[in-house]
């Protein structure tokens, strides 16, 4: 048996273990309440989100291709967007053309549509499901008679540059709110630590 310097290395001395221990004290106090906390978490979302729309009109232009993000307001399932594309300029759909395609069987509604440039759910992207109690409260677009805050709305970016006008409105539902609002000349986007509405906006 050894006795001796030899057999202290054997293992982890009190000193040893205790500066291991502050160390990821350290760690988890400057890192852990952003880690665990659900507002930095919502921020976030929110900065992502605002961030894929500058990326989507970048990609608008260079692809030649019309680009939209989907947004699924469902509370039963979750809100959650995703990114769909088209090739070369997707003419929109007026409000009462939308309203007539609704009322149409998924037959008949494929008929009216054929010719038209076909929007397919673009692979590049991943599906994003919100988390962390943040919500889509609610999506605006300009030309539209009504907000929309169930189903689906769609803002789009076209190949020249530009797009929709539009005011994405996401929180809890109770006292945290976040706007983006989508400049349709610059393709800016523009993030305001409350709701806000284009009506709003435009008197300014």
């Amino acid at each position: 048996m050894l006795i001796g310097p030899r057999a202290n290395q054997a293992g982890f001395t009190l000193i040893e273990i205790m500066v291991v221990i502050l160390i990821v004290a350290g760690v988890l106090a400057v890192g852990g309440t952003r880690l665990f906390n659900p507002n930095e978490n919502r921020r976030s979302q929110v900065r992502k989100l605002a961030i894929q729309t500058k990326e989507l009109r970048t990609s608008a232009r260079l692809q030649n291709a019309t680009f939209r993000i989907v947004f699924d307001m469902n509370d039963e399932k979750g809100h959650r967007y995703w990114i769909e594309s088209a090739a070369g300029q997707a003419l929109q759909l007026s409000e009462e053309q939308q309203e007539e395609l609704e009322k149409l069987t998924e037959i008949q509604r494929e008929e009216a549509l054929k010719g038209r440039s076909k929007f397919e759910k673009d692979q590049k992207h991943k599906e994003v499901a919100l988390n962390g109690g943040l919500l889509i409260e609610g999506v605006e677009i300009n030309g539209r008679s009504k907000e929309f805050t169930e189903g689906r709305a769609y803002v789009h970016f076209f190949p020249q540059g530009l797009s929709d006008e539009a005011v994405i409105k996401l929180g809890d539902r109770k006292n945290q709110h976040w706007s983006i609002v989508i400049h349709p000349l610059t393709g800016a986007a523009e993030i305001f630590n409350r709701s806000v509405t284009l009506k709003e906006l435009k008197a300014k």
